[in-house]
């Protein structure tokens, strides 16, 4: 295994001399030998930030083609998403090109030298990179695929092909002219069958006009027929360009997947039932079990502290430690909750408890669980 190093170099000049910065470690890089391929592969993995310390929890794997371009932005924007609560974690596991062209496209178009090996790239996922990734970490069977161009076409081409090991594909400013529109009409035929079903799509176009705007209309139009088991959003992005909207429609992308996943302030009031029936509900709608994060129960518990209800609240709190027991932040929530309750000797020993578990795990910044433990213990004793 060789560590990726995404490296951020920062030189200042301070009395003639340059400083360089820590390197900032994005995921972590391995070669695998593919006998369906016949060569080696390298792919790239990037865990969330709880995959640490929730050592009970499993997690959805994002599956991204053109890593070399894609893995930076696409490990950023799932972060970002999953932190602002819009998401849930995933991990990200990018493969690296050896031959877009070949690996990529479903059939040897004579307008293209060297297509035709989707098939065989599509068996190397299912039966050699899935079951590594699988054998090797805390995954569920919800798998998503993003393909941009090229790799948006092969999204579509597994989509049609079904049976597929990915449950969910992001398919952005796909190859939509691919050998006389072979993505629209093998769809169309695969819908037609009711096959392609059980699944998520989201499809996206950039600055198009002419032909590719007409074959994105087309695609369009055949999902519209599309049974309803297929879940399915467009979106263009007019002003972008092909290249650009990758960013954005990834964002979309997810957002749209996984609709509805965060639970708004403007809920709360509804209560704790509520939040549990609409978890439930987004769970059903995405086709995987989405439980109530430890973080809304702790929210909760919180509201009735403040509301008065005291030991109502301190268990709700207590129940977000239960979710996620190797959680600092979550001790943290109780050590606070403690305090709030000037129960001084408890507040300590979960502060003292979280603080341990920062240690433990790097989380950061460390002196926030330090100054947590500080001011509850110079809280008056009970």
């Amino acid at each position: 295994m060789i560590a990726r190093i995404a490296a951020l170099l920062l030189f200042v000049c301070l009395a003639g001399r340059a400083v360089a910065a820590d390197p900032v470690v994005i995921g972590q890089t391995h070669r695998t030998h593919s006998t369906v391929l016949s060569e080696e592969r390298t792919y790239r993995v990037h865990l969330p930030p709880s995959y640490r310390w929730a050592e009970n929890r499993r997690y959805p794997v994002l599956y991204l083609l053109d890593a070399p371009s894609q893995f930076a932005p696409v490990t950023a924007t799932v972060d970002y998403l999953s932190d602002s609560g819009e998401i849930p974690e995933l991990i990200v596991v990018g493969i690296d090109n050896t031959s877009r062209m070949r690996d990529f496209t479903p059939t040897d178009w004579e307008a293209w030298v060297g297509g035709g090996g989707a098939s065989r790239f599509k068996q190397f996922l299912a039966a050699e990179l899935i079951p590594t990734i699988e054998a090797n970490l805390r995954t569920n069977d919800f798998r998503v695929l993003h393909g941009h161009s090229l790799g948006g076409l092969f999204a579509l081409y597994c989509l049609a092909g079904e049976p597929s090991p990915f449950r969910a594909y992001l398919a952005l400013a796909p190859s939509l002219d691919w050998d006389g529109n072979w993505p629209q009409h093998a769809l169309e035929k695969s819908l037609a069958a009711n096959k392609a079903t059980n699944a998520f799509l989201y499809v996206a176009r950039a600055d198009d006009s002419g032909r590719p705007l007409a074959d994105y209309d087309a695609l369009v139009g055949v999902l519209k027929k599309a049974p309803k088991g297929l879940r399915w959003n467009e979106r263009a992005f007019p002003d972008e360009t092909h290249r650009g909207m990758s960013l954005l429609a990834t964002i979309d992308g997810l957002r749209r997947l996984y609709d509805g996943y965060r639970y708004h302030p403007d809920l709360m009031p509804k209560g704790l039932a509520y939040a549990e029936k609409h978890y439930a509900d987004v769970s059903k709608t995405v086709g995987t079990a989405l439980p109530v994060p430890g973080e809304v129960y702790a929210d909760f518990g919180e509201e009735a502290i403040g509301a008065g209800r005291k030991e109502e609240g301190l268990a709700l709190v207590r129940r977000g430690v239960d979710i996620d027991p190797q959680s600092p932040g979550a001790w943290d929530r109780l050590a606070r909750a403690y305090a709030s309750l000037d129960r001084r000797d408890d507040a300590v020993r979960a502060a003292e408890r979280a603080l341990e578990l920062a240690n433990r795990y790097e989380e950061t910044p460390l002196s926030y669980y330090v100054d947590r433990l500080k001011r509850v213990q110079a809280m008056p004793s009970n």
